[in-house]
């Protein structure tokens, strides 16, 4: 069967690409149309290019992420260090799901669109023009996140996927939906026992990559949370401290907010409110992020 590795850019899966090699590694991009959080490395905005055009170019040029930049640059850097090719895959922006597609409403608990139609589509569409035979997929899941292991199985369906393949003429529902059982999802970090102990650990001894005539070297500079800056699994004190860390891109997340489709946290809580009472809401969260180096741990992201 042949294995996939999901990646998401923080050490836990780039752990499991290093120390479980599959037959492709994958990382899927959430990328947003703000030109206020464009990475300012040109060169890194041209590598992303080159990256997800390969695949996706139909959704044009891209712009910026609704992630911290720095996993653009751990993406590329784990590339190295593996020495094989790393798929980059995207879907259709956040603000085109939002602003265009069928998902009006900015995604909360109750309605989690994001990770289906912005991480797993991607990845399932991409699979289906490539490989399109049943595969194993690893996912990054710790010994120490068992539960969320359990949630993950218990709370969807991972193993099948449904898309429209066709329409018929006739009636209100014309798409017609095949389903795929596209993949068994394996975590072999939970298997072996592996803890995010060992792997800060590890990481600790090996960021170090590079060491080549055109790659100097360098320590991989991991971000501090994965994943999306505003989403809504962080806690309101985690979200005030990435609007320190990232306040372009939690920007962005406002903007989307003041649409008055409702919150990502379905609260009396805002993104402004957030922003404005960072340093009073998140002054213990920045400094583990900042000084302690310690990264999220609220059950919901993963890095």
């Amino acid at each position: 069967m042949i294995k996939v590795n999901s990646l998401s850019g923080g050490k836990t899966s780039s752990y499991l690409a290093v120390h479980y090699p599959a037959d492709y590694e994958v990382f899927s991009l959430v990328c947003i149309n703000d030109v206020n959080s464009k990475p300012k490395d040109k060169a890194l905005v041209d590598y992303v290019n080159r990256k997800t055009q390969k695949f996706h170019a139909e959704f044009g040029e891209f712009i910026a992420t609704a992630e911290d930049d720095r996993t653009l640059v751990v993406m590329m850097d784990l590339e190295q260090k593996l020495g094989k090719d790393i798929i980059w895959v995207r879907g259709m922006s956040f603000d085109d799901v939002i602003d265009n597609g069928t998902k009006t409403r900015l995604p909360s608990w109750a309605r989690r669109y994001c990770t289906e139609r912005m991480k797993l589509l991607p990845i399932f569409l991409w699979w289906y023009m490539n490989v399109g035979e049943k595969c194993e997929m690893r996912i990054g899941f710790r010994f120490d996140e068992y539960k969320r292991m359990e949630r993950f199985f218990n709370n969807s369906d991972p193993t099948n996927f449904s898309i429209p393949v066709s329409c018929k003429t006739y009636g209100t529902k014309k798409q017609q939906y095949q389903n795929f059982n596209w993949r068994y999802c394996s975590m072999p970090l939970i298997e072996n026992g592996v803890t995010k102990r060992q792997i800060n650990e590890y990481w600790e001894q090996n960021k170090i990559v590079g060491g080549t005539l055109f790659y100097p070297f360098k320590e991989i500079d991991f971000p501090a949370i994965s994943n999306c800056i505003g989403c809504f699994h962080k806690s309101e004190e985690t979200l005030a401290a990435m609007s320190e860390i990232n306040p372009d891109k939690f920007k962005w997340f406002i903007d989307q907010e003041s649409k008055g489709m409702g919150t990502w946290l379905d609260s009396k809580v805002t993104y402004q409110h957030l922003m404005e009472n960072r340093f009073e809401m998140a002054k213990e969260v920045l400094y583990e992020l900042t000084v302690l180096n310690q990264s999220c741990d609220t059950g919901g992201c993963t890095d």
